[in-house]
């Protein structure tokens, strides 16, 4: 999303720099955050956007090409789903018919083996 804002010299519509900052600070953030801080991010930026226009502080020239940014992230947002932990591993303590330990089978007496 660019954002027209601090503008000198250039003669075009342009936010206040004091009205663009906190939405660069935003988007910024946005790009480098995990999901559910993205999600809430950019609702954030979407509030902030009616606020800006509601109080006329975007140009008339600006306000479609802005909304649609920001409706077009907003469109993107990611779904913030719930953490989920690690199952454990199963826990497969089998115990002998009884209680007892079971007696090894020696195959063949006097081969050596167990």
């Amino acid at each position: 999303m660019v954002l027209a804002g601090c503008g000198g010299g250039g003669g075009g519509p342009h936010l206040a720099r004091d009205d663009v900052a906190p939405l660069i600070r935003l988007a910024d953030r946005i790009a480098h955050e995990a999901p559910c801080a993205q999600a809430r991010d950019i609702r954030a930026l979407s509030e902030l956007r009616t606020t800006l226009v509601n109080s006329h502080k975007v140009p008339a020239d600006l306000q479609d090409p802005f909304s649609s940014g920001v409706n077009g992230l907003a469109a993107l947002t990611p779904p913030c789903l719930p953490a989920v932990p690690a199952a454990a591993p199963p826990t497969t303590t089998t115990t002998p018919e009884h209680g007892k330990p079971r007696k090894h089978d020696h195959h063949g007496k006097g081969e050596g083996k167990d």
